[in-house]
This record gives structure tokens, sequence and C-alpha cells, in this order.
């Protein structure tokens, strides 16, 4: 509704009320005692508000009281301990999403009649008390995005009306008991990501025959994906990523995928990051066709890729990057005429991409090692990422390539590509990334460039462009970074590149403008205000590490959509100190809320986990000392790692 200020005490008057539901508004200040007297109050929803303090103890007079809604505030505090024994009618309590200390007392677990508790996204710590076996209606229980220690207790397993369990996000070790699904026949939502689990999957989970939703991915589970997982003829949402999951023994082929098409319904499968070592059957074309994602990264897969995927005609991710397959890409692709994107580097694929590819009308990114790059390709005019890194494509680039009105990002650097650009280029009004550095492409740097209107990133490094740098590169307005280090230009830099307060190519060492002898290690020219590491400053010294520093910055800059520059960071507060005082509890304080606008078959929990992986890596890069800063290798791995479990 808009509203804001304070909750008047005033509210308290009106003895009358049952139900009092202020949520979706602005308002602030602490939660007032008054509503204590409210006691023919059976809902009080305040939740999405700016409220802080603690609860306070008057609310507990209020004894008939169903519903406690208090989500996404501000409160702290320890969780009343009696609340709940006092609250006998109280069925639903959400307090989610604010900053509740301590533990969670076991007395605070005593209401048969609670239906729904909801405890995420706050700062408890400690182990799950037995006593929440007491919950014996409980439908719905969400700890997630905690400081939860210890083993997961073995009391919640025996609430039969249990329909979902959230505890991802916590430090939850050991492992499942082998009777785990024998007193859940209900269970249709199970989240233990991102814990410590360790193990195998019991084979009683099949009892759950409910299940639509299985996430166990970031943890430690062990041993083969059992069989029994087929049972489970629900299953939409299935993540085992970043596991220690093996093939069955004595199978050469990925055997439980053969198990997995007893699924119907199934829409989401990604097994990435486990050690498999084994063939994709020819059953995987026998999956549901509801099928949407498929992600089998980092799996040591071999062979080939199995013909019958192009029966998977509703996919639109397939995610098989970093594995060992070879063979071609297989001309069946055609028949997955929902696919959206393609990721296939980092495998010992033959060199060439069918012309079938072409016809995928739907088509929007692809991340491939293999070419050379079709020259239909114009006809994919969804296409909007193009990432052929390091591919030995040669000759020159595809003119159709600039058709693309829609492409947003183009990278196909480290590769062998000659020729020049101006002859064949359109001036593409959506695309903000290119990145050809790594080729042969010489010529003159040309000045359509300048008509580029949403490029934010240009970088032609390691070319052999010559000439005068283009004037017409100062009307990129929205250019972050540019690099056209490595090429013989010439004159001077058009003053027009260096306005505004942004990351310019002057704020990473390697690209720098060295001395005349090219060897120097120092130099005055000095980058962009806040995005050049410390030593620069104190030395003018360029090192790779003072690179990290400047990539770690821009990192927090995409993360909370302040730049460094920005006018709150004055005096001692500075962009890195004021994302470092967020960690771990308060990121929803600094990080931009769009980056956590999910998508279908993705959780909030997952989406918030994988956005503060990337802050904390921001974080490394951007230390003080350059020895403290995270090799670039390094970082590497923890991105490939981000990116496994965002898929």
């Amino acid at each position: 509704m808009g509203l804001q200020g304070t909750i008047s005490p005033y509210v308290g008057n009106l003895s009358f009320l049952v139900m009092l539901d202020l949520s979706n508004n602005s308002f602030h200040g602490h939660l007032i005692p008054e509503i204590g007297r409210l006691h023919r109050l059976k809902l009080l929803s305040l939740e999405d508000n700016l409220l802080e303090g603690v609860i306070p103890e008057s609310v507990h007079h209020c004894q008939t009281l169903q519903v406690i809604g208090l989500r996404h505030n501000k409160l702290r505090g320890v969780l009343p301990k009696y609340w709940l024994s006092n609250l006998t009618s109280l069925h639903t309590l959400y307090l989610g999403h604010n900053n509740f200390t301590g533990t969670i007392p076991p007395p605070f677990v005593n209401n048969s009649e609670l239906l729904y508790l909801n405890l995420d996204y706050n700062n408890l710590h400690g182990s799950i008390p037995y006593e929440i076996g007491n919950l014996k209606n409980l439908k719905v229980l969400s700890l997630g995005a905690n400081n939860l220690n210890g083993t997961i207790t073995s009391s919640i397993f025996n609430i039969s009306s249990l329909q979902t369990l959230a505890l991802a996000f916590n430090s939850l070790s050991g492992t499942l008991p082998s009777t785990f699904g024998l007193q859940l026949p209900n269970l249709g939502a199970l989240y233990l990501s991102e814990n410590q689990l360790s193990g195998s999957i019991p084979s009683y989970l099949s009892n759950c025959s409910q299940l639509t939703l299985l996430e166990l991915r970031s943890n430690q589970f062990i041993g083969p994906v059992p069989t029994c997982l087929g049972h489970l003829e629900n299953l939409q949402i299935l993540n085992l990523i970043v596991n220690q999951f093996e093939n069955q023994p004595g199978s050469q082929e990925l055997r439980f995928l053969t198990d997995l098409t007893r699924y119907r319904s199934l829409k989401m499968l990604v097994i990435s990051g486990n050690p498999f070592s084994s063939l994709l059957p020819d059953s995987v074309g026998n999956l549901s066709t509801s099928l949407q994602v498929f992600g089998v990264e980092s799996c040591n897969i071999k062979g080939p890729i199995p013909k019958g995927i192009g029966a998977l005609r509703n996919l639109n991710m397939l995610a098989l990057s970093d594995n060992n397959l070879s063979g071609t890409i297989p001309s069946t692709i055609k028949g997955m005429k929902s696919l959206q994107r393609l990721y296939l580097a980092g495998n010992q694929l033959e060199q060439s991409i069918p012309e079938e590819i072409c016809l995928l009308a739907n088509f929007r990114e692809m991340a491939l090692q293999t070419g050379p790059m079709p020259s239909c390709i114009g006809n994919l005019f969804n296409l909007q990422i193009v990432f052929m890194s390091s591919n030995q494509l040669s000759s020159s680039i595809p003119s159709s390539l600039w058709s693309l009105e829609n492409l947003l990002f183009l990278d196909l650097s480290f590769n062998s590509l000659e020729g020049n650009l101006h002859a064949n280029m359109r001036a593409l009004k959506m695309l903000q990334s290119i990145d050809l550095s790594g080729n042969r492409i010489s010529g003159k740097i040309p000045t359509i460039l300048g008509g580029f209107q949403s490029l934010n990133v240009l970088n032609l490094s390691k070319n052999s462009f010559l000439g005068a740098i283009p004037e017409q590169l100062g009307d990129l307005i929205t250019l972050d970074y540019l690099d056209l280090s490595h090429n013989n230009p010439s004159g001077e830099i058009p003053k027009s590149l260096v306005n505004n307060m942004v990351a310019h190519v002057g704020d990473f060492g390697i690209a720098k403008i060295l001395a005349q002898n090219k060897t120097a290690t120092q130099t005055k020219t000095l980058g962009t205000l806040s995005y050049i590491a410390p030593e620069y400053g104190l030395e003018g010294r360029v090192s790779t590490r003072g690179d990290i520093y400047s990539y770690g910055i821009i990192l927090l800059e995409m993360l909370t959509r302040k730049k460094p520059t920005d006018d709150m960071f004055v005096g001692e507060l500075s962009l890195r100190q004021w994302v470092k005082a967020s960690i771990p509890y308060k990121i929803m304080d600094v990080i931009d809320g769009n980056l956590l606008r999910t998508e279908q078959g993705q959780d909030a929990i997952a989406a918030q986990g994988d956005v503060l992986a990337i802050m904390e890596l921001g974080l490394e890069c951007s230390r003080a000392l350059p020895e403290e800063r995270i090799n670039i290798k390094d970082v590497i791995i923890k991105l490939n790692k981000i990116k496994l479990q965002m898929l």
C-alpha cells in the first residue's frame, strides 16, 4: 500500500480487532507492546516492512492468535522461549528474513497445533532441538540460511505430516538415517543443499512417493545414485551437483539415468560436479518430454554425445561442459526445438558444428569449443550470448554474425581469427560486451564501434590493430571497460575516453600505457580513482595482483549496483568496507535486489547463497596487501564452482 512511519500505540485500543494486516509497507521503528492488549486478535501480519528491535513479551497475551507473520523486517534478539506453549491456537509462524540470534530453545517448539514454522535467513546457531519432533502436525519446517550445526535430529523424520523440509545453507553434518522416508509419506520438497552432509542416499527415500523436489547440492554425499530414485514418479526437480557421487560398479554407462526415464514430470535434472567417469546412455532421449534443464558438467563423462538426446524436444538448457566428450555434435540436435542454451566447452569434440544447429529458432546462448563457426549463424536471430573462446577458429568472422540484432555478449577470444573488422560490421545496438582479444585481426579499429550504444566491455587486445584510436569510441557513454593493449595504435588517446568515474583500461595493470621501453614496471598513468590497487597510488607499481584488485572491486560493484565513487563512500567508508560489514548475515542490506529474482526451478535460498559466494570472492580479490590477494587460477576455479551451483 506504500504506507510509512511508525505503528501508532493507539492500535492497542482497538479491542475488538480480529485481523491486523499491515504487510508490504514501509513502517519502521519497534513492534509496539500495546499489541498485547488485542485479546481477540487472530491474525498479525507485518511482513515486508522495516521494523526493528525485539518482539515484545506482551504478544503472548494474544492467546487467540492463529497466524503471526513478521518476515522480511529487521527484528533481532533471541526467540521467545515459551511463546508457542502460551499461544495454543497458533498454527502459522513466519519469522524468516530477520536478524534473530541465539539457539532454538526446546520450549519454543512446544505446540502440537503448529502447521507452518519459518525461521530461515536469520543468525540462529547451535543444533536443531530434538523436541522439534513434538510438532506432530507440522506441514512446513523452514530453517534454511542460518548457522545451525550438528546432525539433523532424528525426531524430524518421524513427523509424518511434513510436506516441506528446508534446511539448506547451514553447517549440518552427519549422514541421513537409513530409515529416512519410512515415516514421511507426505514429503513433497526436501532442501538440504549447502551443508556438510555425507554418506549415501538412503534407499527408503523411495517411500516418499509425493516428492516433487529433491535438492542435495554442495554436500559430501558418496556412492552410486540409488536406482530406487526411479520410483519417485512425481519428481520434478533433482539437484545433486557438487557431491562425490560415483557410477554403479561394473557399469560403463550412467545407469541411474535410465532409471529416471520413468519420471514423466521431470523438469530439471542437474548432476554436475560429481566424479561419475562414465558414458551417457542413449536412453537419455527417453527422459521426460517435460525436461527443461539437463546439466552434467565436470563429471568426467566420456564417449560421444548420444544421438537420442535430440528427442528432448522441450529442453531449453543442455550443459555438458568440462568433460571428456568426443566425436561430433549429433545432427539430431535439430529435434531440440525448444533449446535456448547449449554449453559444450571444455571437451574433446571434433572441430565441426553441424549446420542443423541453425534450425533452432529459440537458440539464445552457446558456449562451445569446437568449430568453425557455421556461416548460417545469422539465422539464429534470437541468439544473445556467444562464447567460443580458445576454439582454434581461423579465417575471418562470418559476416552474418553482425546481423544478430539481439546479441548481448560476444567472446571469440584466443583463436586464430584474421582479416579486419570494418568491411562487414553493423552497429548492434543491444550488444553489451565484445571480446576479440588474442587473435590476429588487423587493420584499423573501425569507427562504427561508436554506434554500439549499449557496449559496456570492449576488449581488442593482443591483435594487430594499427592507426589512430577512433574519436567515435568516446560516444560509448555506457563503456565501463576498454582494453586496446598489445596492438600497434598511434596518435593520442581521445580525451572522451577518460570522462566519467567508471572502470577503464587504465585500471588494469596489464593494459596500462607503460613507459616507452615497454618493459617498465612503474608508470605515472594511474587508473580511475577507487578502482586502482593501493600500491598503484603509493608507488605506481604495475602487477597482475593489481589487476585482481580491480576485478574484485568491479565484482562488488556489479553485486551492489554501487560504484566505489558513490557519494555515500566518504571518509574511511569504502565500497569494500561497506560490503565486508554485511558478510555474512546482512547481505540483503547491500545487494541489488534484482539479483534475487529467481527463474523457475530455482529457490531464493540458492540465489542468495550464489550471490554471497561471489561477494566473498570480490573481497578476497580486493585485499589491501597484494600478497594476500587470491591467485587468478583460484578465482577461475571458484567461479566455475559457483557457475555449477547456479545451474
